[in-house]
């Protein structure tokens, strides 16, 4: 019972993640348990562990004597970490468009093929596999990057991305905007063109920052 009840706990950590990144739960949400217990069909117990484990990963809050919300970052906050962000994804754009095999190139090519379908049946599949193929193409390209270092330092800042794709994300329009940016960057790698690649790398991650900043003015004030 140990086991299953440790696998429950794992996947609704995991769900819960996923919501949240996918805009379900958006910045500001009274995350509820009652309904959560509802949404994924599981007993309160594993959603109070999921819920402790994304607070100490900065997804969601805990407000003393009101319960738990999901994170709502403030501009500074959005800023550092896009900037940040920015630097790293712009060198390992430019490793992988120096480094990238003919193997790989194709692997590349069906990212482009794969995001195109997801995006025209993402009402039938919603925003989780945009999401989940988003990330992949990014570890990808890390992988052909080939810099341990770099890719570490980058997945410290997977969770509050995460919380800031909630926020980027509101805007429907915004998930084209991110399939001809990804096709462009991967159009450089494939090319081996480092610099171009390292701009359309920055290029990208600017304009999710762009979005962040127009959206998050969109959310309601926080009560005090």
């Amino acid at each position: 019972m140990r086991v299953i009840h440790k696998t429950v706990t794992t996947a609704t950590y995991e769900k819960l993640k996923a919501d949240i990144s996918a805009g379900k739960y958006k910045p500001g949400d009274h995350l509820l348990l009652k309904q959560l217990s509802e949404d994924l069909q599981v007993s309160r117990t594993p959603i109070r562990d999921a819920l402790i484990r994304l607070q100490e990963e900065g997804l969601v809050e805990a407000k003393p004597h009101r319960g738990m919300y999901v994170r709502k970052l403030k501009e500074k906050d959005i800023s550092n970490y896009y900037q940040t962000r920015a630097v790293l994804e712009g060198l390992g754009a430019k490793l992988a468009a120096e480094n990238i095999k003919q193997e790989e190139t194709q692997v590349l090519e069906d990212f482009i093929n794969r995001m195109e379908k997801v995006l025209i049946h993402r009402e039938d599949q919603g925003d989780e596999a945009i999401i989940k193929l988003n990330n992949s193409l990014h570890d990808y390209i890390f992988k052909i990057a080939d810099n341990e270092v770099l890719d570490r330092l980058r997945r410290t800042l997977a969770s509050p991305i995460a919380l800031i794709r909630a926020t980027s994300w509101i805007d429907s329009e915004r998930k084209y905007e991110v399939f001809k940016e990804h096709e462009k960057l991967i159009i450089e790698i494939i090319a081996k063109n480092p610099e171009r690649a390292k701009e359309a790398a920055e290029n990208h991650i600017h304009k999710a920052w762009e979005s962040a900043n127009r959206n998050l003015k969109k959310l309601p004030e926080e009560e005090d």
